[in-house]
């Protein structure tokens, strides 16, 4: 059984929470795996269902917790982040937050240049681009299917090395990239892409695409990240530019 002090201010759905907090930082329960229904976790605390019901919601609202209609309440899997405020590429994002990026390379190939592409790097309709397909990883977990096009100049990367980063693989080439856009939508994952980012058939997925320019103002890569949302979450500060006269 587990135990709450009742002689104390601190209410008992509080000391509840930080319980279950505890235990799942010490990985006594691990993230994924169904909690005890509210029944049982009454009958494991001796209070009443009201006190553990308020308890849970304070863990869902910290997001530690997730509740999935149907089955259960679950620990969540920590979510890894990345911040937009700066520009730089995963690898760089991925360490500088203290975890360890990954790549699985998938191709590497020479492919008609799509209408987006013609667009978005200042192509004709006749050429062609280089396009790299990985898998990356953060702290060995898979969280971004990732696409990406250059033009035709940029085919020696088709003779590089293209498990690490390629912002640094285009620096050591005197390519610097300095500038980007984003645009983050929604998507639904196909079958392929639920096998590499581990998640079902049609669930929900984060949709972003960017083009990277160097300090030239000139288009490098236009590409697409296809985001594990459960997994990985691109963070944005904001500030309230206006000034009081």
């Amino acid at each position: 059984m587990s135990e709450v002090v009742r002689d104390t201010v601190v209410p008992l759905y509080l000391q509840i929470a930080e319980d279950i907090k505890s235990k799942i930082r010490n990985e006594e329960i691990k993230a994924n795996t169904r909690i005890p229904t509210e029944l049982e976790l009454s009958e494991s605390y001796q209070v009443s269902r009201i006190t553990i019901r308020k308890a849970l919601e304070l863990l869902v609202d910290e997001e530690i917790l997730v509740r999935k209609q149907r089955i259960g309440t679950f620990v969540s899997n920590k979510k890894m982040s990345r911040s937009l405020n700066s520009f730089m590429g995963f690898s760089q994002s991925c360490e500088l937050a203290g975890n360890k990026a990954g790549t699985k390379f998938l191709s590497a190939e020479l492919v008609k240049a799509m209408p987006s592409d013609v667009r978005t790097l200042n192509l004709t309709e006749d050429d062609k681009v280089i396009r790299i397909r990985r898998l990356r990883y953060c702290n060995d977990v898979p969280v971004i299917l990732e696409e990406n096009h250059f033009p035709r100049k940029y085919a020696y990367l088709l003779a590089e090395d293209l498990n690490g980063s390629l912002h640094q693989l285009l620096s050591d080439h005197g390519i610097i990239l300095t500038s980007g856009a984003k645009t983050i939508g929604i998507c639904h994952a196909t079958r392929e892409e639920a096998k590499h980012l581990e998640v079902k058939e049609n669930d929900a997925l984060i949709l972003s695409k960017d083009i990277a320019y160097d300090s030239a103002g000139e288009p490098v890569y236009s590409g697409k990240e296809i985001v594990n949302a459960d997994r990985y979450e691109y963070k944005i500060l904001t500030s309230n530019m206006m000034r009081e006269k």
